[in-house]
């Protein structure tokens, strides 16, 4: 299958999740994120604002300094978290803030996904941005999702870019790349 289709599949079911589901598997995931987290000694963390069902990681700010992506000429910048958000391209949210962080001042980032495969490879909503942040991104990245969406391998590109880390409602995964 190529992307678009499992793009469209996989964005399907994850609609189709009953909200109390969403929900119990939501809060087990988070609960292995912070342990994650923690074990890191993560202290400025990039994030994502969630939308169309996905992993919510807002709660993070109890214990985090958070950043929000905006896409700016074309990438992504982060920006700090203010709580107070507007509406962005695609139907996302972005942080209504003025303070950056570079890239590098970031500790870890929490990529969203639809899908992963076991090569830590994610299945987004196709724009890049966020592989075109990780190509040289030096921190810890990691990306969510639920266990029911992981499958063997995903169709890649080379400019695609894993994950150093997936945390599911089920598991923790480490990137088997020895470059990562």
């Amino acid at each position: 299958m190529d992307k678009k289709t499992l793009r469209k599949l996989f964005q399907n079911e994850r609609d189709n999740i009953e909200p109390r589901m969403h929900k119990m598997l939501n809060f087990m995931l988070m609960e292995s994120l912070k342990e994650v987290l923690f074990e890191h000694n993560i202290k400025r963390l990039g994030v994502y604002y969630p939308i169309r069902g996905e992993v919510d990681v807002r709660a993070l700010q109890e214990v985090y300094e958070l950043y929000y992506p905006k896409i700016e000429d074309g990438r992504i910048v982060f920006y700090k978290d203010t709580g107070e958000f507007e509406e962005g391209p695609m139907g996302t949210f972005e942080p209504k803030s003025d303070e950056t962080i570079d890239k590098d001042d970031l500790d870890a980032v929490i990529v969203p996904g639809l899908v992963y495969d076991y090569a830590l490879y994610r299945l987004g909503y196709g724009k890049g941005f966020y592989d075109d942040f990780l190509r040289d991104y030096k921190g810890l990245s990691v990306g969510v999702c639920f266990e029911r969406f992981r499958m063997e391998a995903l169709p890649s590109r080379e400019h695609d870019i894993p994950v150093d880390m997936l945390v599911t409602d089920n598991q923790v995964y480490e990137s088997p790349h020895e470059d990562v």
